[in-house]
């Protein structure tokens, strides 16, 4: 199972939404962050607006939803963000009690 971190253009949310709708996926969250990136340079404390969007998927699924992540809110403009794939060791359903895969699909 991964953890795929994407931050991006906060007016890009909904349009991701509606797309990650119709995946096969269980869910996931989105907040409201700040940061910056490359464009640090410009002032030490330059922070913009930011969306990240956490979704846990299966393996399987990695390629896939970070091809349509980057497909979606891609405009080729600097700032459009960072996608980040990273190992989740547990996941753990609240309401069954199932673990790992089962907990993603369940």
């Amino acid at each position: 199972m991964k953890l795929i971190t994407a931050i991006i253009q906060p007016f890009m949310t909904d349009k991701l939404a509606r797309v990650l709708r119709k995946q096969p996926i269980s869910g996931y969250t989105v907040s409201k962050v700040d940061g910056s990136g490359r464009d640090l340079a410009l002032s030490p404390d330059y922070l913009r607006p930011r969306a990240k969007v956490e979704i846990a998927v299966n393996d399987e699924q990695v390629k896939q939803i970070t091809d349509l992540i980057v497909k979606t809110v891609g405009t080729h403009q600097e700032g459009d963000g960072i996608v980040f794939v990273t190992a989740i060791e547990t996941v753990i359903n609240i309401q069954t009690g199932h673990v790992n895969e089962t907990a993603l699909t369940v």
